[in-house]
């Protein structure tokens, strides 16, 4: 080095070590700092990439925070399951336990009795309260009570709905259960046993209990209804039968709802 020629050589040559072992010394513990840095973002990505899906504080939820969601009900929501099977954009990979005519009272049949009704779910029966720990859901949506209302009245479908929902959050304790309001019918459908009415006042009265039992209760009724409490036509798939299931339309506003009110 230059600076060691003239006298006091040896000198300069020993702050010149110095100086060398110092910047060395700075050299490695930048190394270090980005390699920690470095290893932060990685593990900070990861943890992202694996973390559930979360809704931004007033906003609405995406379908992926439907992932690990289950459906339990009827032939309403049966036709939800339809609809998002070839719409992955409106829940996400929910799941659906559904059967035909299943009510809330007959949910609580043995699963060997001859005329019970039971979602069947990979290969089986089970019973509607082990949706979850069957499928291994964290949140449970539940909407029955259309085929309980004109068989068993109001305080009948009520009986029954306390009880399923006891009996789910008993064998599912650290799920979320959210309450699905029963929906409208066309207005030309309605008879005497059941009808939009009726209908109203169980879904008031479900609504009490919700509250009663801190669960969410979401108003699907509402948001299906025109200005007279009817389901409008253009939104019934089954004008001619039972008046009561869904078009695709009706399936993606229901699936907005959901997003918008969970």
């Amino acid at each position: 080095m230059k600076i060691c020629r003239f006298a006091g050589g040896l000198l300069c040559l020993v702050a010149a070590a110095f100086c060398f072992v110092g910047c060395e010394s700075q050299l490695a513990v930048k190394v270090n700092t980005d390699s920690a840095a470095a290893a932060t973002t990685v593990e900070e990505t990861a943890a992202e990439t694996q973390a559930p899906a979360t809704r931004a504080p007033g906003q609405p939820a995406d379908a992926a925070w439907f992932n690990d969601a289950v459906f339990l009900g009827d032939s309403v929501t049966l036709k939800l399951s339809y609809y998002c099977a070839n719409h992955p954009e409106a829940l996400g990979d929910a799941q659906f336990f559904c059967a035909g005519s299943l009510g809330y009272t007959n949910a609580l049949w043995d699963l060997d009795r001859a005329d019970s009704v039971h979602p069947y779910y990979q290969g089986q029966n089970y019973l509607s309260q082990d949706c979850a720990s069957v499928t291994g859901a964290n949140k449970v949506f539940v909407m029955l009570g259309m085929n309980d209302i004109g068989l068993y009245g109001i305080d009948g479908a009520m009986e029954s709905a306390r009880t399923l929902i006891g009996n789910l959050r008993a064998t599912s304790p650290n799920a979320a259960i959210y309450v699905q309001s029963v929906t409208p019918m066309i207005q030309s459908k309605e008879g005497e046993n059941l009808n939009n009415e009726k209908i109203r006042a169980f879904d008031e009265a479900l609504k009490a209990y919700c509250s009663e039992q801190s669960l969410p209760y979401l108003d699907v009724y509402g948001c299906l209804a025109d200005e007279n409490g009817c389901l409008p036509t253009e939104y019934c798939g089954d004008i001619d039968a039972q008046g009561i299931h869904f078009t695709d339309a009706a399936c993606a506003l229901w699936a907005e709802f959901l997003k918008e009110n969970v």
